[in-house]
């Protein structure tokens, strides 16, 4: 009688762990280089956006190699495995939640960071074609930026401040769809890095973060 009743208390345990187990989860972070999605954002501006007189972006005028960023004043060159988190302006993201003890496959870049993300950037034809986009309005944009008619908003698009043409509308309208398809693709980047898996969820959550970057790029150009 004991016997079957200390089996009928260790089965009960035992699937008392079984559901416990399988209701557990741990918390992956993603690590967001803020210094260095800036300097690949500047670059990337740089090459795409910069016009001649003729209006020929650099791009279109023969390969070049990725620009190296010019040292900030923090001038960051040697990164240890995985970022500490008191490093400056290191953010980490709560990304997703799921059941996994192994915390050895954050595939932290090593090196350059800045130049590791541009490339992966360089990888999206959707973004680079964006960024195509809006060199060939970049005229008529920054005229209304320099006009009042519209201003840098904090979330990385254009926000209207007066009354606009229609076809100083339709320019508006181009110019954040293309910003939105630009800051996605940084957030798949860091995604990507950090050796996630970048489905829509994780890129979502990570790309609030994306944005205030690009803002910040944009905004200092101003």
């Amino acid at each position: 009688m004991e016997r079957n009743i200390l089996k009928l208390i260790q089965s009960s345990l035992l699937v008392i762990f079984i559901y416990l187990v399988s209701c557990a989860t741990i918390t992956v972070n993603v690590y967001f280089p803020a210094e260095e999605v800036r300097e690949a954002y500047s670059s990337l501006e740089d090459e795409f956006l910069e016009q001649d007189a003729q209006g020929t972006t650099d791009s279109e005028k023969a390969p070049q190699p990725t620009p190296s960023p010019s040292p900030g004043p923090q001038g960051k060159v040697d990164y240890p495995d995985k970022p500490l988190l008191t490093k400056t302006e290191t953010k980490v993201i709560v990304l997703k939640r799921e059941l996994s003890l192994d915390f050895s496959n954050y595939a932290w870049a090593q090196g350059n960071i800045s130049e590791q993300i541009t490339q992966k950037i360089r990888s999206m034809p959707d973004v680079i074609a964006a960024y195509k986009r809006r060199a060939q309005r970049a005229s008529e944009i920054n005229q209304m930026l320099s006009q009042g008619l519209v201003v840098e908003g904090s979330q990385g698009l254009l926000v209207k401040k007066g009354t606009l043409s229609s076809q100083q509308t339709q320019a508006f309208n181009a110019e954040n769809s293309d910003r939105k398809i630009i800051i996605r693709g940084m957030a798949r980047a860091i995604v990507e890095i950090n050796d996630i898996e970048p489905t829509q969820e994780n890129i979502d959550k990570v790309l609030p973060e994306a944005a205030r970057q690009f803002a910040s790029v944009r905004r200092s150009e101003r």
